[in-house]
């Protein structure tokens, strides 16, 4: 199924974000419906910079088009900002389409944006978003990719300012609607029964329970919304494994207690599908 077509059959669509295409790989084989390229994850692993808007959308394109050459699944991606104003958002929507990619959200803050985690965002004028929104969709060549209108308000007005963004971008042609703030369960009920469109919405990462809870599976389902970005799980997981790793050889000298912790070269072969390629290389002898 493509993207549009999970939207309308999948109740729900929980999707890790991937930091590269390794990453992306094992999610897909994990069972998961999507590669989802968050936009944090790339910053840190393509630049090993804080999610201050500093990635280039030719950078976050590259990495997308390399996922979209191997992946099953189809690849959604974060946009940031559109990387502009609405001749650079033509050119974004054109670039991500022309690498395969299924669909992008961009937000409303100013340009560069910041992690919506860190305290002071500024937003543009919800008009002045929504227009850029009317070029996004007015820019696809595919009719099937998706555009998705996110807006970080919480801050400026809480769930109502949210809802009324968020309506006003589904009517410039947002195909999905996204919240990057973090809300409670009863204002996730009531952003999906006032938005006019399917709900995007991110879990939380540990530090910011108190913001959020770490809804189940079912609490999510329960909420109505359509999809769930765990945009921190994978990178923040892959930091750990490696820092206990390395920690662990320059203490020891070894790796002997930590071996049942690493991926075996067969699982690597695996991943990376190498008995394929070396199929391939055999009709040439």
């Amino acid at each position: 199924m493509n993207f549009r077509e999970l939207i309308a059959n999948e109740e729900i669509i929980i999707a890790p974000a991937a930091y590269d295409v390794l990453s992306a790989l094992i999610i897909e084989k994990a069972g998961f419906p999507i590669a989802y390229l968050g936009g944090l994850s790339n910053e840190a692993s393509d630049l090993g910079y804080p999610d201050l808007g500093l990635a280039t959308v030719a950078e976050i394109v590259r990495k997308a088009g390399n996922i979209t050459e191997v992946a099953n699944v189809p690849v959604v991606c974060d946009a940031d900002t559109g990387f502009g104003g609405s001749v650079n958002i033509r050119r974004t929507v054109r670039m991500f389409e022309a690498a395969g990619v299924s669909g992008i959200h961009i937000e409303d803050q100013t340009f560069p944006k910041r992690c919506a985690a860190i305290r002071g965002k500024q937003l543009l004028e919800a008009e002045q978003f929504a227009k850029r929104i009317r070029t996004a969709a007015d820019s696809k060549k595919n009719k099937d990719f998706v555009i998705i209108g996110r807006t970080d308000s919480k801050v400026v007005g809480g769930v109502d300012e949210a809802i009324r963004r968020l309506n006003l971008y589904i009517e410039n042609g947002a195909d999905m609607a996204m919240v990057g703030d973090l809300y409670s369960f009863d204002n996730y009920v009531r952003l999906v029964r006032e938005v006019k469109a399917p709900l995007v919405v991110c879990a939380a990462d540990p530090e910011h329970y108190r913001l959020q809870p770490d809804f189940t599976l079912d609490q999510w389902k329960k909420s109505g919304v359509k999809m769930v970005l765990y945009w921190f799980l994978p990178l923040f997981a892959a930091m750990k494994a490696v820092k206990r790793a390395v920690s662990y050889l320059k203490q020891t000298g070894s790796i002997e207690g930590i071996v049942d912790e690493l991926f075996t070269y067969g699982e690597y072969s695996k991943t990376v599908d190498l008995d394929k390629w070396l199929q391939i290389g055999k009709q040439e002898e």
